[in-house]
């Protein structure tokens, strides 16, 4: 049996974790539908609950604490980042 692949941030190139617009997730569900790759629709709606909550998230810490701790915590500003949505 092989070991587990490893989804370090050391996995992945820097550009990896720049996000998917709106219309790249679409494309990309739609090809697994097309496709019957289920394994691969599954990964798409995890991500996109995923990032919704984060983006939940976001807001709700900006409401409570304010946007400026938000803007100076590094782990926020990345999470922000990555859960911007693409206008499409």
């Amino acid at each position: 049996m092989s070991e587990p692949s490893d989804l370090s941030t050391d996995a992945f190139a820097p550009d990896d974790g720049a996000g998917m617009s709106d219309a790249e997730l679409r494309a990309l569900l739609a090809h697994a539908r097309e496709t019957g790759n289920e394994p691969l629709r599954r990964l798409l709606a995890s991500y996109v609950t995923l990032r919704r909550l984060a983006a939940e998230m976001i807001t709700l810490v900006e409401m409570r604490e304010g946007a400026v701790t938000v803007v100076r915590t590094p782990l926020f500003q990345r999470i922000r980042h990555l859960t911007r949505r693409t206008p499409v």
